[in-house]
């Protein structure tokens, strides 16, 4: 049977730095009673990736030069 069908893992938990992200998927496919077949597609979003690698950054930490301030006067962000 050919098909697409899209769902989020249910209880997926919010990702730390340091998190095993396949160790989490692997266990809520588990959890939801589902696995990985041959052909399957996961789409998995760039930021929880960023937050297991530990690649975050603190607005705070953020130094606006003359230049973002002249973008976000633009484009009114």
């Amino acid at each position: 049977m050919q098909g697409m069908t899209i769902w989020a893992l249910p209880g997926f938990p919010l990702v730390q730095p340091g998190d095993d992200l396949a160790g989490l998927i692997v266990e809520r496919l588990a959890a939801a009673g589902e696995e990985l077949l041959a052909g399957d597609v996961l789409v998995i979003a760039q930021k929880v990736v960023s937050k297991a690698e530990g690649r975050l950054v603190k607005l705070a930490d953020v130094t606006v030069d003359a230049q973002a301030q002249e973008v976000a006067e633009i484009t009114g962000k």
